[in-house]
């Protein structure tokens, strides 16, 4: 059974681009780390979260925070495979970003 609060790809996809629309995402320092440490630029990890899809089985929902994090899978323009993990508050959180 999901928690309140889980979004469906439809919803999950609208929410998404309208937060990217809007300017309302910001990366944690985890995932600005770990952009860096994988030569991923902040252009990489929209595209991904524009253009992805929803990689259910590695969504989970966070006990301690009490949101769900949401894994967004898909390739960046030269064809790197990138796994990106969000969740949302007032803003997109992006929690963490990871070549594959």
């Amino acid at each position: 059974m999901k928690a309140d609060g889980y979004l469906n790809n439809v919803q999950l996809r609208k929410e998404i681009l309208q937060h990217i629309e809007k300017g309302k995402y910001r990366l944690t320092k985890h995932a600005a780390e770990e952009q860096a440490k994988d030569n991923i630029d902040l252009q990489d990890t929209l595209q991904v979260l524009k253009t992805g899809y929803h990689e259910h089985e590695k969504t989970i929902f966070d006990i301690k925070f009490q949101v769900w994090k949401y894994a967004i899978r898909g390739r960046s323009e030269d064809s790197k495979d990138i796994r990106v993990i969000i969740a949302f508050s007032n803003e997109m959180m992006i929690v963490t970003v990871m070549e594959l």
